[in-house]
């Protein structure tokens, strides 16, 4: 098994998952974008890196509403749209980290759900994604005591919003749930079902000053007492730096290009290649937009332009994308 089951009491590492509250997302009408049989592009006809080699992770943040935004929305599903269309004309395969206000979005449309599905059947991860009441713009959803949860309507334990995304019919193993503030909330709100995790590069790096190479690590440190006793789950966990776009071109400004490309030389180097490490990618569904980057350390016009530069330097390095659970389950840090 990747994980078992041990009682006790825990404590958690942070999340990387803070943001700020403004909307970067793109404007248009989703009735406009005709995806009711989404011809999508066949994965380019090469041999590819070894299968046993280091590859590349990129997780999708489908981030809920909050108490001053709206993430989930017909615009944004549009972008990501237009992301999965990039993305499966490279051949990548994406580990989509959904809330449940954008199940609340799919679940009751036929169009989207079939996209849904066609992205699944083509090689794509489908997971949860849980704002704690320590994040800026919590979704609400709440199993740790907080009267105030930064303004965010009490909509009830995380389990039902777990089960929101796992109600749209695709297997739902794997989560991204943060920030961890004062390591109490994962271990209140883990779901036992998400027998994998995503998590912050500072706990999943490979012991140097990188800022995209992870290693693969069991975990401990996620639980919850729905049962009216804390459990603890041990859970295969990978990281993630979030990219230089959106709302996080200041605040992360040390997340570039000009980084990634560094830590995919080392990563493919043979020091680093025999470490078991690989790279680790994530941001938001609303990022893949027309938004002006106005940046004076790269030449890219928009936000879209600079992520489509993102997914060829990986393509022109030879770096394979794949999902998280092949990662993970390559891995087996947790029957190590």
């Amino acid at each position: 098994m990747r994980w078992w089951l041990i009682v006790g009491c825990c404590f958690l590492m942070g999340c990387s998952d803070s943001e700020n509250t403004e909307d970067t997302g793109p404007s248009g009408d989703a009735s406009s974008l005709d995806v009711s049989a989404p011809d999508l592009p066949s994965p380019p006809d090469t041999a590819g890196p070894s299968p046993t080699g280091p590859k590349a992770m990129i997780a999708i943040h489908a981030d809920p509403n909050g108490p001053k935004v709206d993430r989930a929305t017909s615009e944004n599903w549009v972008t990501l749209v237009d992301l999965l269309i990039k993305a499966d004309s490279f051949g990548f395969k994406l580990t989509l980290l959904m809330s449940s206000d954008w199940a609340d979005i799919i679940q009751p449309d036929p169009v989207r759900r079939k996209v849904l599905k066609g992205w699944i059947g083509n090689g794509h991860q489908l997971g949860f994604h849980h704002h704690t009441c320590g994040h800026n713009s919590p979704d609400g959803y709440r199993d740790v005591a907080d009267g105030f949860c930064k303004g965010a309507e009490d909509r009830g334990s995380v389990a039902l919003a777990f089960a929101k995304v796992k109600d749209l019919g695709e297997t739902v193993d794997i989560a991204a749930q943060g920030p961890n503030t004062n390591g109490i909330y994962r271990a209140a709100e883990w779901q036992p079902d998400a027998i994998y995790a995503t998590g912050e590069m500072a706990e999943n790096g490979d012991g140097h000053d990188h800022r995209f190479i992870t290693v693969p690590r069991c975990t401990n440190e996620y639980g919850n007492s729905y049962g009216g006793t804390q459990v603890t789950y041990a859970v295969p966990e990978i990281g993630h730096s979030q990219l230089d776009v959106g709302n996080f071109i200041q605040n992360q400004s040390q997340n570039n290009r000009a980084a990634l490309e560094t830590d995919i030389n080392l990563m493919l180097g043979k020091e680093h290649t025999e470490l078991g490490v690989h790279i680790g990618i994530v941001f938001h569904a609303r990022e893949y937009a027309d938004t002006p980057r106005g940046v004076e350390r790269d030449n890219y016009a928009t936000d879209k332009s600079y992520l489509d530069a993102i997914f060829q330097l990986l393509a022109d390095k030879g770096v394979e994308v794949v999902t998280a659970r092949e990662l993970l389950m390559a891995a087996d840090p947790c029957n190590k």
